[in-house]
């Protein structure tokens, strides 16, 4: 395995994982060699299990194939040649998929707008997201924006991620209190936002 080895001023040791094949490790300018490889040793349990969990994440991402379908509720809705006859522009194919998306984004308000009247939440707009990195979002107007891409998602994180977005309506940060609030409405948050992770990848995708 490659290490790459970063010296700076600093008094502890960093370690993070590239990939399969190679970690990153920052250490202080003048420790020894000697030392910083008895501290790799010493985490080699945590990067085994890391790196098989990486294995695990590529493998199930690899289980989307975007070019081919539409995926709602993380099962197949439909093939995306349904969506033109002439995918021969790639430009034009990635649009067209994201305006399929697009075009289930009521599912989504209307979910959130459910969730919000029956909970006594006040939700004034409701609207997509475009984000390569946040699921969703929730101001001080009282706005809620809620990315597209989560029509993919399996509706208990779906939920999920609404119910987080409108605890944000009582508290607009995640400190402690904030948490105890999401709790009360969705008591496997825990279970759920490690669940999220695993499904990252979908926020990178080029639609």
């Amino acid at each position: 395995m490659k290490i790459k080895l970063i010296r700076e001023r600093r008094k502890t040791l960093v370690l993070k994982i590239i990939n399969e094949n190679e970690i990153e490790v920052k250490a202080p300018t003048k420790l020894a060699e000697t030392k910083i490889y008895e501290f790799i040793n010493s985490k080699q349990d945590w990067i085994n299990k890391k790196i098989k969990k990486m294995k695990e994440f590529e493998e199930f991402s690899k289980k989307f194939d975007f070019e081919k379908y539409i995926y709602q509720f993380s099962s197949i809705a439909m093939e995306t040649k349904a969506l033109s006859l002439d995918f021969s522009n790639s430009t034009k194919k990635w649009k067209l998929i994201k305006n399929q998306y697009l075009s289930l984004f009521e599912i989504l308000h209307d979910r959130a707008r459910e969730l919000a009247d029956s909970l006594g939440f006040e939700v004034k707009k409701i609207s997509p997201l475009s984000s390569k990195c946040k699921w969703g979002s929730f101001n001080t107007q009282k706005e809620m924006k809620l990315n597209y891409k989560l029509i993919i998602l399996p509706k208990h994180l779906i939920d999920y991620v609404i119910y987080h977005e409108l605890c944000h309506s009582k508290h607009m940060n995640h400190k402690p209190q904030f948490w105890k609030e999401v709790e009360k409405y969705c008591p496997k948050y825990k279970t759920y936002r490690r669940e999220m992770r695993e499904f990252s990848f979908v926020l990178k995708t080029l639609f």
